[in-house]
């Protein structure tokens, strides 16, 4: 097992109206994660009535949780092709820096590469590596 996810926490967002798409891919998508090295207690899960709740929920996520990531499990092709939900995914994404991934199993591989890149340009930051420089002026 992999270890890569062990300081990971992930916030699943599962809409029930999508029962049938939870039932097949909400079990193999915490798996995934287990998988990959995230310990169980780091990883939530939080039920909204519709899709038309997981903008919200993905917001609540990221201000009130310590979440590095978060997952909607939803069909894909359902979020992807509703332009309002898409636009307020990518405004949480930017304004909280925050990696947000749709779909299902598939996810978690997808949500810890995204992180680790994330982590990675973090340390390797201009400002992280500057020997500070005081302005005399």
């Amino acid at each position: 097992m992999s270890e890569v996810a062990s300081n990971m926490k992930f916030g699943i967002i599962v809409a029930r109206e999508f029962e049938e798409y939870n039932i097949e891919n909400l079990t193999p998508t915490i798996e995934n994660l287990r998988m990959l090295g995230c310990r169980p207690e780091n990883i939530v899960v939080k039920y909204v009535p519709t899709a038309h709740d997981l903008v919200i929920a993905t917001q609540f996520i990221a201000e009130y949780t310590d979440a590095d990531g978060v997952i909607i499990l939803a069909p894909r092709n359902r979020i992807m092709g509703t332009l309002s939900a898409m636009n307020g995914i990518v405004q949480i994404q930017i304004q909280w820096n925050m990696v947000v991934e749709i779909g299902g199993p598939e996810t978690a591989e997808n949500i810890v590469e995204m992180i680790v890149l994330q982590n990675e340009m973090e340390l390797d930051a201009p400002e992280n590596n500057r020997i500070t420089r005081h302005n005399f002026s």
